[in-house]
């Protein structure tokens, strides 16, 4: 039998005949040879990574095999060992099998049983060392690959987990690992659904191009499409793998392009709308007027006259806000100071604020200011903001304006935080706040701050509501110091 030249076989045993019998058999089969005779000169040995078998006899003068199994797993844990017994010690035998034997050989020794022994050693080592490749080549490819690659168990526990899908999600792998796949990382809405395509895997039928949103961590999600097939066996038990691929940037396209077709279907009719209207709000203006001058003299009818005028503006400013929505933005860009943008949202505020205890506080810390902006776009975005807070907030109302420097897709920016002292957001507006037409208040249409993410998001920055840790709503903006 041709030897494996990578296997270096070790014979430990305290006859000097035996060990040089042993020796005989081995090498006529080419294999490469080392002895020892005590336990004290087994453990002497420096170097164990070269060793692959050990033949360990039972009994030994200085110790047994049982008591030196446990100490050379340590040393030489990808050693094979085989206990050479007698009859009278099949027992012991069995016992160190239980150890972490890989096999025993009865004595007197017989060499064809031996050299079977150690065939099948050869053997299992090969088909590791293949099976490690193949892990290796696996692992390799998966965690190269740009896509959520994760395993799970029949019953959705996680038994792999990418290093991508770890990047996109911000959980680590040993945070998941046999968790559920569904509840950990699912909303409730379709965990059902995902659970039924899972079961069609199992049942033979692979799945291809099922989308459903991943949440992460933080709560976010990312949309993706997903390719999920059957594997047979994976470490000793079925599994599910599941490739999927994040087309959350191709969904919001998507969104922004059905969005636009709505935004312009919306700036015709308003269009439209505004223009026939017009003339009938104006006539209305007018006889209105005619009627105050006939009435003035009686203040509970010119107090009527000047309510239903008052609706009528309430009226045209509801029809140039949603004009302003959906009309286009062409943006002037100038580099300037951002500071000069909340000031004057802050002063056209002025009737807002008039008898009221409001103040409005800077803190930039000397960070420079200046970036590409649209000042009367900009305005509108504080505007909103600062509008928002004179509604919500009780007097003493303090406004907080704080900048930092700070990075966008690696790029320098400046980062505004704007801050009340009022009650603040619950979760659900957080959420919402930048939906076209959600508002909580009685009056407007919900715009204001879905025409302030228009504007940031065309200046290429970001804007978000935060969640402070103290009391008050805070809106975060990001702009970028260069022009995107």
């Amino acid at each position: 039998m041709p030897a494996d030249p990578d296997l270096r076989v070790l014979v430990v045993d305290d006859d000097a005949d035996t060990r040089s019998n042993l020796c005989d058999i081995l090498e006529l089969d080419n294999f490469q040879v080392e002895t020892a005779g005590t336990v004290a000169e087994v453990l002497k040995r420096k170097s164990w990574d070269r060793i692959s078998a050990v033949l360990l006899d039972r009994r030994l003068p200085d110790g047994s095999a049982e008591e030196l199994l446990p100490r050379l797993r340590q040393l030489a844990p990808e050693a094979a060992i085989l206990i050479v017994t007698g009859y009278a010690d099949l027992q012991g035998a069995i016992a160190a099998l239980r150890q972490g034997a890989a096999d025993y050989i009865l004595k007197p020794i017989n060499p064809d049983a031996l050299r079977a022994s150690l065939a099948r050693l050869a053997e299992r080592r090969r088909l590791t060392l293949a099976k490690e490749r193949s892990e290796t080549a696996f692992r390799t490819l998966v965690e190269a690959a740009p896509c959520l690659i994760a395993i799970l168990r029949a019953d959705h526990r996680i038994a792999y987990f990418s290093p991508f899908a770890e990047e996109l999600t911000g959980y680590r792998a040993d945070d998941v690992l046999g968790k559920d796949y569904v509840t950990r990382f699912l909303c409730g809405e379709c965990q059902q659904t995902v659970r039924e395509q899972l079961q069609r895997v199992l049942s033979g039928s692979p799945v291809r191009g099922f989308e459903n949103p991943v949440r992460g961590r933080d709560g976010s999600q990312r949309w993706i499409i997903w390719n999920a097939q059957l594997l047979p066996d994976y470490e000793g038990e079925p599994g599910i793998l599941m490739v999927g691929q994040d087309i959350t940037a191709l969904k919001h396209a998507q969104e922004r392009t059905l969005q636009a077709e709505r935004l312009a279907a919306i700036g015709q009719m308003v269009a439209g709308l505004a223009h026939e209207s017009g003339n009938a709000l104006a006539r209305s203006q007018a006889c209105l007027e005619m009627l105050a001058m006939e009435v003035e003299d009686r203040p509970e009818a010119l107090n009527l006259v000047e309510r239903i005028q008052k609706a009528q503006n309430h009226l045209q400013q509801l029809y140039g806000e949603v004009r302003n929505y959906a009309a286009p933005l062409k943006l002037e860009r100038e580099a300037k100071s951002v500071r000069s943008a909340w000031r004057q949202a802050w002063a056209n505020l002025a009737d807002h604020r008039k008898g009221r205890e409001a103040a409005l506080r800077e803190e930039t810390d000397e960070v420079d200011l200046v970036c590409p902006i649209d000042s009367f776009r900009l305005e509108q975005v504080f505007r909103n903001i600062l509008e928002n807070a004179l509604a919500a907030c009780k007097d003493p109302l303090e406004i907080r304006v704080t900048c930092s420097a700070a990075l966008l897709d690696s790029r320098p920016a400046l980062r505004i935080a704007v801050r009340d002292n009022g009650p603040g957001l619950s979760s659900e507006q957080r959420r919402r706040i930048f939906e076209p037409f959600f508002t909580t208040k009685t009056k407007g249409t919900g715009l204001g701050m879905a025409i302030a993410l228009r504007i940031i998001e065309a200046h290429g920055g970001q804007i978000a509501a935060a969640a402070p840790a103290g009391p008050g709503a805070e809106i975060v903006i990001l702009l970028p110091r260069g022009s995107s």
